[in-house]
């Protein structure tokens, strides 16, 4: 299990995930803290202005009800504590609804209605008086501060009361860094939260999709075991289309071309065994009726001179069928090998039908077979060996010559369809069973068994005719059917202009 694909892919995703996730959240609070802090910062001095104007105006009619009353609304509208304070840092004025926001307060008189000078306390000396000095000069400044009053920190605004070209007072917004800090928590919160249902849905989205990444790879891991086992039957469903898909297209085109080519191993193989036990087979019979026929010439137990004279053809004619059967052998050999097509050349293939007939034509009038040969008009060339090719049409023509009966008839026709050309061979002969067809091409195999031994061939004939079929790149098909004759038909490619 802990060298499980699936979980490795899933932990990659979800450390990836979680470091990302994590990275936004903690980016996310920096900004939105600091985006919160300012806009605060900025409201505060936006109605801290518009405050030091109000109590300016306030001032100067000598309305100081008015100014309390003002700041005192002030304070419940920002959440701040406000303060009004002159340059020898006295508290002028202040807000006093600070207590219904949980603030520790001093014991001290409600400043309502009291008069200006009732209200000079020292509070004010509590402020950072580097910071105020400078607004007493003009400036507006903003900070935060340990507020040893109220006993926390405190985000603070300071502004200066403009009365004509003098400034005798600021004023001083207060609010708690920590209502601040109990907001961002509660954004913290919300953000965590989504995180957190973003985190889920990351898993169950990373857990299908390691689901369908690893789950084909599971189906392929186990074809590649079968295959292992020499089992080519088992192929990988594939539902997609995607690089695992056409991943698993190539294992079971894989699988397909071994099993293809473990097949043509088997029966290379049978034909192997099977060439050598006919071989062996061919070449035993004829060496067996030589020994025999000899050992009875050399013992003397023949002492008729005609049957020694039958005794000594009967040699001859083995040996020649040795001569024969070895030729063919060889022969087979050498169109088996890549020299076998060096000498090719444009062949008339209608001139090698004609040169052929015209040799067999004797042959033919003496069994009293009727051999002729048709050629179409304006037949192109093919590309091949002449050679190969009267060896080819000699071939098909001494099989039709020794099963066509007198009487019969042998034709061959060349012709023409579109870019090939057609050899064919039709006899009026025995034909071939349906079920020999399929076998006549195969090397030692006589469709007429029981004349194997008289009719001289050795079973390497059509072997040897499909062996040329093949290197001249053309296509062989045999019809026929028992007692109405056959017909070789060889399809050869036009030769291409030069």
């Amino acid at each position: 299990m802990k060298h499980s694909l699936r979980l490795r892919l899933l932990f990659s995703f979800m450390l990836v995930i979680l470091v990302t996730l994590a990275g936004v959240l903690f980016g996310v609070s920096m900004v939105f803290k600091d985006q919160v802090l300012s806009t605060r910062q900025q409201e505060l001095i936006n109605k801290g202005t518009e405050l030091s104007r109000a109590v300016a105006v306030l001032e100067k009619s000598g309305n100081f009800n008015g100014i309390n009353e003002y700041i005192n609304q002030m304070d419940d509208l920002l959440n701040a504590r406000i303060w009004i304070i002159n340059k020898d840092r006295q508290l002028v004025a202040m807000s006093t609804p600070g207590m219904h926001y949980g603030m520790q307060m001093p014991m001290m008189q409600s400043h309502m209605g009291m008069g200006r000078s009732a209200m000079m306390q020292p509070f004010g000396r509590q402020l950072p008086g580097r910071q105020l000095a400078a607004v007493f000069n003009g400036k507006i400044w903003t900070g935060t501060y340990e507020h040893p009053y109220y006993g926390e920190k405190m985000l603070m605004v300071a502004i200066p009361v403009k009365s004509g070209d003098q400034i005798k007072e600021a004023v001083v917004l207060q609010t708690p860094v920590r209502s601040i800090n109990q907001f961002l928590q509660r954004i913290y919160l919300y953000i965590g939260g989504t995180g957190l249902i973003a985190l889920v849905l990351a898993l169950l989205v990373v857990s299908r999709l390691t689901r369908h990444v690893v789950e084909p790879l599971k189906e392929m891991q186990k074809t590649a075991e079968a295959m292992a086992q020499g089992n080519y039957s088992t192929f990988v469903p594939v539902k997609n289309r995607d690089e695992i898909g056409r991943l698993g297209l190539a294992l079971n085109s894989l699988a397909q071309d071994l099993a293809k080519y473990i097949a043509e191993l088997e029966k290379t193989d049978k034909l192997r065994r099977d060439f050598v036990a006919n071989v062996s087979h061919e070449l035993r019979t004829p060496l067996t009726v030589i020994h025999g026929y000899n050992e009875a010439l050399l013992d003397g137990t023949v002492d008729n001179p005609g049957l020694a004279e039958k005794y000594h053809l009967l040699i001859r004619s083995e040996t020649e069928r040795l001569e024969r059967l070895i030729h063919d052998l060889l022969d087979l050999s050498r169109l088996q090998s890549a020299a076998a097509m060096n000498d090719q050349e444009k062949i008339p293939l209608e001139q090698v039908a004609a040169s052929v007939v015209a040799m067999l034509k004797q042959q033919a009038g003496e069994k009293q077979i009727n051999l002729s040969a048709h050629t179409a008009p304006a037949i192109p060339p093919i590309y091949g060996n002449g050679d190969r090719l009267t060896q080819l049409l000699l071939i098909i023509l001494d099989n039709a010559l020794k099963y066509t009966p007198a009487d019969g008839s042998i034709t061959v026709n060349t012709l023409r369809d579109g870019d090939r050309v057609i050899l064919q061979v039709t006899d009026t002969g025995a034909g071939i069973p349906a079920e020999d067809l399929p076998l006549i091409w195969e090397r030692f195999y006589k469709v007429d068994k029981s004349h194997s031994r008289t009719n001289k061939g050795t079973g390497l004939g059509l072997a040897i005719a499909r062996q040329i079929v093949d290197l001249h790149h053309a296509q062989a098909k045999v019809e026929s059917q028992a007692g109405q004759g056959t017909t070789f038909t060889f399809t050869f490619p036009v030769a291409s202009p030069e």
